[in-house]
C-alpha cells in the first residue's frame, strides 16, 4: 500500500497496480412499493453553462464556496445509492489513506483500445428487479447504469452536465425547466428517443402513468413518486420537453440526477410489466440478457449512438457478466484467481480487501470519492426514540472514532473520515454549530431522565443484513453502546427485506405500516447538494406549501408522500426550516440550509457516523477503467457507489 494514497482528495484516485510485466495498465411507487431508487436517492450543483443555460443572469452569490453557496448554474451534489447502504453498510474513516497516483486515460495512453471481450465482475448487492421497485443499492445499481442512461450526468468537476439532454434551461423564477434532446438517439429495441418518450418516462416516475393506469401500469410506481413531488406537470412542446414545477427549486437537476438513479426507459418497458423486470431496454451501451438476483449477464448493444474519439463504436466489450458476491473475502479471492476480471468493494466493513488489492502486483483499482454520509435515523413514530431524551442519550454514546478504529482501519491505515456535521465539508449544509459529540456523561444524563419520564431503561434494536461484516458492523456498534451502559440487540436479515420495511409502499403507508426499525443505519446523504437529501428529511412531501396535488393531481399522492420520511418526525420546527430553506432562491439560502443542519444536530433527528467510499478493483488485462468520456467533452466522476461506468473498459490483447 503505498504511503501516498489517499481516500478523498480527488474525484477519483486510481490505484496503479505496480506491473511485473511490460504492459503498461490503467489505474470507477392500486399498491406498489416506493422503494425505487430511480429517484434515488445522490447530484452535484454545477451546470456547465455553455451547455446548460440559466435564462436569468448569474448573481455573483450563485458562486460556490467549497458549497457553501447554492449555485443556480450549477448545483453540487454527488451521485448518492442509495445507495441503501444499510448497517451493513456504515463506513467511517479517519486517518485518511494517501492517495495513489491519479493515471486517468495516461495510463492506458500507449494502448490502443480494441473490441471484443468477455468479462466477468463481482458485486456485493442483489439485482431483484430492472424495474422501478424493489430498489436496488450500490454496486447492483451499476448493473442497471450499464443498459440505462440518464438526462443529465456529473461531471469529474463537480457538474451537472446534459447527457441524452443536449441543454436544460430554467426560467427566472426556478419553476419550469425546458429540455431538448440530442438527436437521433434511440433504444435498443429501435424505438426513438423523443419528446414522448421522455414525457412519458417523466410520468413514470412522478406516478401521472401510474394514476391513469392503475390496473396496469403498479410496476411503474416507485420511490420516484414521492421524491418527484415537486414536479407538477410534464409536456411535450415540439421537440422540446417542459417540466413545470409547483415551487421554485435551484437544484431542479440534482433531483433529475437522482444519485444516478433517474433513468430513461424505453417505452415498451415501460408498458410492459415482464419486459421491465428482468429486460428493461435503455439507451446504454448494454442490453441485458439474462437476469437472475445472483447473477447479470449483459451484451453488447450494436447500435449504441456513442463513438469514442477515434471514431470506433462504443462499447469495446462484448458482454459483461455480473455475480452477486456478498461475502468480501470470496470477492477478493476471485479477483487474485482470475475468476473475476473485476470486483467492487465498499468500505463498510471491508477497509482489508480494498487496502489488499491497492497492495498488489497484479491489481489495480480505482476509488470514489469520500463523499457520502451514512446516518443513524432513530425512529420518532416507536419507542424509544419517540422521546427527545433517548435520542439526545443515543447522539451522545455514539463513538464515531472508537467505530472507525474498529472497523474501517486495517494496519494503521483507515479510509474516509469522521464525521463533525452530518454532511461533509465540501455540502452546502455543512455546519458544525449543533453537533452532539460523545460524551458517556452526558449520554448518562439523558438515559436517567428518559427513565424518569417513561418509567424504563433505554434499549432499542440496531440491524444488520447476512454478511459477516455487516453483522460485524453491528457488533462493534453494539460495544460502543454498551460502554454508556446502553443494552442493544441486533437484528440480521436480508437487506432487500430492510430497504422494502423502512420504505413502504402504497398499501402499507396507508395502513400505517411505516418504519418499522427502532435505529436504522442507512446511506441517504451525499456529495455537495441538497437534491437528494431534503427529500428524506420532509415529513409529507406533497404537504410542501405550494403543493397542490392532491387536488390536482390524486388524494392517494399524501399517502405516498410520508415513505421517504424515514424517521417517522412530526416535527413542525424542522419542516419549516426545510421548506424556508428548499424554496430559497436567494443568497439567504445557504445560511438557511445552515440553520436546517443545526436544528437537526441538536435535536438528533439523525446522527452521523463516518463517511464511505466505494473501490474498484481491476486484473491485469482491463484497460480504460480510470476514466468516463461525457457525450458533452467532458469526463464524468470514474468510480461512484455504483461502480464505474463500463462504456469505454477493454481488454488488452
Amino acid at each position: 500500500m503505498p504511503s501516498s494514497f489517499r481516500a478523498s482528495a480527488t474525484p477519483a484516485t486510481v490505484n496503479l497496480a505496480r506491473r511485473t510485466d511490460s504492459v503498461k495498465r490503467p489505474s470507477s411507487l392500486q399498491v406498489a412499493t416506493l422503494r425505487d431508487c430511480s429517484i434515488d436517492v445522490p447530484l452535484s450543483r454545477h451546470w456547465s453553462g455553455s451547455i446548460v443555460t440559466t435564462g436569468t443572469p448569474n448573481p455573483a452569490w450563485h458562486t460556490t464556496k467549497r458549497g457553501e453557496t447554492m449555485s443556480i448554474r450549477a448545483t453540487k451534489r454527488q451521485g448518492r445509492s442509495r445507495r441503501l447502504a444499510l448497517f451493513t453498510g456504515i463506513a467511517i474513516a479517519a486517518s485518511v489513506i494517501p492517495a495513489a497516483a491519479q493515471a486517468s486515460a495516461n495510463s492506458a495512453a500507449a494502448e490502443k483500445p480494441v473490441r471484443g471481450g468477455n468479462i466477468t465482475a463481482g458485486i456485493f448487492d442483489q439485482v431483484l428487479t430492472t424495474c422501478y421497485s424493489p430498489n436496488v443499492p450500490n454496486s447492483a445499481l451499476g448493473v442497471l447504469k450499464t443498459v440505462y442512461e440518464g438526462l443529465v450526468e456529473k461531471s469529474s468537476d463537480g457538474k451537472f452536465v446534459p447527457f441524452l439532454a443536449k441543454a436544460i434551461t430554467p426560467s427566472a423564477d426556478f419553476k419550469t425547466w425546458t429540455l431538448s434532446l440530442r438527436p437521433g438517439i434511440k433504444f435498443s429495441n429501435g424505438e426513438p428517443l423523443d419528446a414522448a418518450a421522455v414525457v412519458l418516462n417523466l410520468q413514470a416516475l412522478n406516478g401521472d402513468y401510474y394514476l391513469k393506469n392503475t390496473a396496469t401500469a403498479v410496476h411503474t410506481a416507485g420511490s420516484g413518486i414521492p421524491f418527484t413531488a415537486n414536479l407538477r406537470k410534464v409536456e411535450a412542446s415540439g421537440a422540446d420537453v417542459v417540466m413545470t414545477l409547483w415551487t421554485s427549486q435551484v437544484d431542479w437537476l440534482d433531483t433529475l440526477y437522482a444519485s444516478g438513479r433517474f433513468f430513461m426507459r424505453a417505452p415498451s418497458t415501460i408498458k410492459s410489466k415482464d419486459e421491465c423486470a428482468t429486460k428493461g431496454v435503455g439507451t446504454g451501451p448494454f442490453m441485458f440478457d439474462t437476469v437472475t438476483p445472483t447473477n447479470v449477464k449483459v451484451k453488447r448493444n450494436p447500435n449504441y449512438w456513442r463513438k469514442d474519439k477515434a471514431g470506433t463504436q462504443l462499447p469495446y466489450l462484448d458482454s459483461i457478466t455480473f455475480d452477486v458476491q456478498q461475502q468480501p473475502t470470496q470477492r477478493l479471492n476471485a479477483l487474485r484467481s482470475g475468476k473475476y476480471d473485476a470486483a467492487q468493494f465498499t468500505s463498510a466493513g471491508e477497509v482489508k480487501q480494498i487496502l489488499s488489492v491497492k497492495s498488489s502486483n497484479n491489481l489495480g483499482s480505482v476509488d470514489s470519492k469520500d463523499s457520502f454520509y451514512p446516518t443513524w435515523w432513530p425512529n420518532q413514530g416507536i419507542e424509544p426514540f419517540n422521546n427527545k431524551n433517548a435520542r439526545l442519550a443515543f447522539a451522545h454514546a455514539w463513538d464515531n472514532a472508537s467505530y472507525y478504529k474498529l472497523r474501517n482501519c486495517f494496519k494503521g491505515k483507515c479510509l474516509g473520515n469522521i464525521p463533525t456535521s452530518i454532511v461533509g465539508k465540501d455540502n452546502v449544509m455543512y455546519n458544525t454549530k449543533g453537533f452532539l459529540k460523545f460524551d458517556i456523561k452526558k449520554s448518562k444524563e439523558y438515559q436517567e431522565a428518559y427513565k424518569k419520564e417513561t418509567g424504563k431503561d433505554l434499549t432499542f434494536q440496531i440491524n444488520a443484513t447476512l454478511s459477516d461484516e455487516s453483522l460485524n458492523n453491528a457488533k462493534a456498534a453494539q460495544q460502543i453502546f454498551a460502554k454508556a451502559g446502553i443494552t442493544t440487540t441486533i437484528n440480521q436479515e436480508d437487506g432487500a427485506t430492510q430497504v422494502a420495511n423502512a420504505f413502504p409502499g402504497l398499501a402499507a403507508a396507508a395502513a400505517g405500516k411505516l418504519n418499522p426499525y427502532q435505529a436504522y443505519a442507512v446511506l441517504l446523504f451525499e456529495g455537495e447538494g441538497t437534491g437528494f437529501i431534503l427529500p428524506f428529511l420532509q415529513q409529507n412531501v406533497f404537504s410542501e406549501p405550494g403543493n397542490n396535488a392532491k387536488t390536482e393531481r390524486s388524494p392517494l399522492l399524501p399517502i405516498a408522500g410520508t415513505a421517504l420520511n424515514v424517521t417517522r418526525h412530526k416535527d413542525t420546527a424542522l419542516t419549516d426550516l426545510l421548506y424556508a430553506a428548499k424554496q430559497d432562491i436567494t443568497k439567504a439560502r445557504p445560511a438557511k440550509l445552515k440553520a436546517l443542519t443545526k436544528y437537526i444536530q441538536e435535536n438528533a433527528v439523525v446522527v452521523p457516523t463516518p463517511t464511505l467510499m466505494y473501490t474498484y478493483g481491476f486484473g491485469k488485462k482491463l484497460r480504460g477503467y480510470d476514466t468516463f468520456e461525457l457525450a458533452a467533452g467532458k469526463t464524468g466522476i470514474p468510480m461512484t457507489n455504483a461502480g464505474i461506468n463500463w462504456t469505454g473498459i477493454w481488454v488488452s490483447k
